[in-house]
């Protein structure tokens, strides 16, 4: 779970911001209500941002921050004092209305992925990904084992999901952002696990490893990367031998595909069998079938670290 208390470094930023002009009276009461707990005046004032006249719209947008943060400033105190994260799953949703945080979104994701609803989990980590990596969107960027875990907890999601999970699209530049990415901030992503799923035992593409493949050629093409490295891994059922060399089958399938569909970038492809089990954000998590099934994998590895 990601811990709340990164929350304090965030909400103190907001909170501690230069004068609103017109519009202070209102941050100070909704700063005042946050700090008591108070979600009918927190809610009361965030509805009054759109409309106050004495507010310059330039800071509408971080007075409508400033009330989200209040809102996950209850959710950490009430997490503190026992409640499960589930309960404050309404409140999360609310404070997503007024603004969009990263916080709120690793939150819901984590809720979604207790309960294995592993599409929905993927969709909002990623979101938080895409948020992260967006400096007017998050002025202070999080650690980066934070940004790790996420990014972590967002593949495995998606890897687990029934069906395949697209990256999210960044609307004014049109680039794939989420797992697509990369970098996120200052954190470099080296090595993504693919959910380029296959047929037990074969090189076939299940329906979802086909859309996948389909989704990282558009990626490739889209940034014209110049090289990239593919990598086949497998549980540790069955043989090492056979294992390994299903592996390296596997890696060279997606790289005939990626081929085929027009990138033409240097791919190099290598099979470990069973010998690199996934890095887990926390195993206990998960099923015995779950982890297999998370073994199973095909990861791309970014220019850097070939």
């Amino acid at each position: 779970m990601i811990r709340l208390d990164l929350f304090v470094l965030s909400v103190a930023a907001v909170f501690s911001s230069p004068s609103f002009g017109d519009c202070e009276s209102l941050a100070q009461t909704i700063q005042k209500a946050a700090r008591a707990g108070d979600l009918v005046t927190i809610g009361d004032q965030a509805y009054r941002i759109a409309t106050e006249p004495g507010c310059p719209d330039a800071y509408r947008p971080k007075l409508a921050q400033m009330a989200a943060y209040a809102y996950l400033r209850v959710v950490n105190e009430r997490v503190r004092a026992g409640s499960s994260l589930p309960e404050q799953k309404g409140l999360l949703v609310e404070s997503l209305e007024l603004a969009r945080t990263w916080q709120a979104l690793a939150m819901l994701g984590d809720i979604e992925h207790d309960q294995k609803r592993y599409e929905e989990s993927s969709l909002y980590y990623q979101q938080a990904l895409s948020l992260i990596n967006d400096p007017a969107a998050t002025e202070t960027e999080p650690p980066k084992q934070v940004i790790e875990t996420i990014h972590r907890k967002a593949s495995e999601a998606r890897m687990l999901a029934d069906r395949y999970v697209s990256t999210p699209i960044n609307h004014r530049s049109g680039a794939a952002e989420g797992l697509a990415l990369s970098s996120v901030r200052s954190f470099t992503v080296k090595r993504v696990p693919l959910p380029v799923t296959f047929e037990s035992g074969s090189t076939q593409f299940t329906p979802k490893g086909t859309e996948a493949a389909e989704d990282l050629a558009a990626t490739l093409l889209q940034r014209a990367t110049s090289s990239i490295s593919i990598i086949g891994h497998t549980d540790d059922r069955g043989s090492a031998v056979q294992n390994q060399v299903l592996s390296q089958r596997r890696a060279e399938a997606v790289a005939a595909f990626l081929r085929s569909h027009g990138y033409k970038g240097q791919i190099i492809t290598k099979g470990l069998g069973e010998s690199e089990p996934a890095i887990l954000s926390d195993p206990s998590r998960y099923s015995q079938e779950e982890i297999w099934q998370l073994n199973r994998r095909v990861e791309l590895v970014w220019p850097g670290d070939s």
